[in-house]
């Protein structure tokens, strides 16, 4: 006898059940987000504010953002291009260099119209010309010493955390001037209603400059550059993890408080949808199949 897939067919009054479950969640989540006072989105390089049925954008960056960033980014490339070579270079990395070296050039000669304050164009120059160095003793060789890439990775650093900071400083400011000029449009009950969605990939969630920003400004509780959102339904900052598109962003924070309603009016807990929801049976049922007590929570991390 065949085992059925573990999926319901979409024949089963089941499937069609869940569906109906499905339809008016969402429905009821668009009213939420209806409803709701000021939102903003920050997406890549816009914030985009909906309030009173209308939209607007604004810039979260400026080009000088992605120019720091780009050049940052020459000595991590060159790092994980080289790290963990072994013996005389293949002839694919050997090609790779050849391209690093030739956009190398073509940037050098594109820093003279660029914004660049006299330091900060010395400091971009010497990032190339470090760069540079590095790959022509490493093509005339065709090998790369574990030492030489580590001295290469140190003499970085310093130049690689200015652009780091002259990148969040032009973020922050361009996304302050933009807030700014939007709460002036709005009245006292519209500041406090305010709240704020974030994009983000994994990887730069924690301390996430937009995250950081909106939890200052909208006086939420600040963890400097370990600052996630947390799990409080009445929290103002939302972190959209791997979603970049709009209408996905908006909808997190409108789930957000649906899901507060529901937590309230089911369970008595207004965060219990911002778990799985079968985390609670999951616990109780690992801990007596492998006979253990699950662990504390962690202290925070600014405790």
């Amino acid at each position: 006898m065949s085992e059925l897939p573990a999926a319901l067919p979409p024949s089963d009054p089941l499937a069609t059940l869940n569906a109906a479950f499905r339809e008016a969640y969402a429905a009821r989540r668009e009213a939420v987000l209806g409803r709701m006072g000021p939102v903003i989105a920050q997406i890549d390089d816009l914030l985009i504010l909906r309030m009173r049925g209308e939209r607007h954008e604004g810039p979260a960056r400026t080009r000088r953002y992605h120019e720091f960033k780009s050049l940052a980014h020459l000595p991590l490339a060159l790092y994980v291009l080289l790290s963990g070579q072994r013996g005389v270079l293949d002839e694919a990395t050997c090609e790779q260099l050849a391209t690093l070296r030739r956009l190398v050039t073509d940037t050098e000669a594109s820093l003279a119209r660029r914004t660049f304050s006299p330091e900060e164009r010395t400091r971009q120059h010497r990032l190339l010309d470090q760069a540079r160095d590095l790959i022509d003793q490493v093509l005339s060789s065709a090998t790369v010493s574990a030492g030489t890439l580590a001295a290469y990775v140190r003499a970085q650093a310093p130049d690689l955390l200015r652009n780091a900071e002259d990148a969040a400083r032009d973020q922050l400011e361009t996304m302050h001037a933009t807030v700014e000029a939007w709460k002036q449009r709005m009245t006292p009950e519209e500041r406090d209603q305010l709240r704020a969605v974030v994009a983000v990939s994994h990887m730069s969630r924690p301390g996430n400059v937009a995250v950081q920003y909106f939890s200052v400004t909208l006086g939420e509780r600040w963890e400097g550059r370990f600052d996630q959102e947390g799990l409080d339904p009445g929290k103002r900052v939302l972190a959209a993890e791997t979603t970049f598109d709009e209408e996905a962003s908006f909808a997190l924070l409108a789930t957000h408080v649906l899901d507060a309603n529901v937590g309230t009016r089911f369970f008595g807990e207004e965060s219990r949808m911002s778990r799985d929801a079968l985390a609670d049976a999951a616990e109780r049922l690992l801990a007596r199949m492998f006979h253990r007590e699950p662990a504390p929570p962690s202290p925070p991390i600014d405790a």
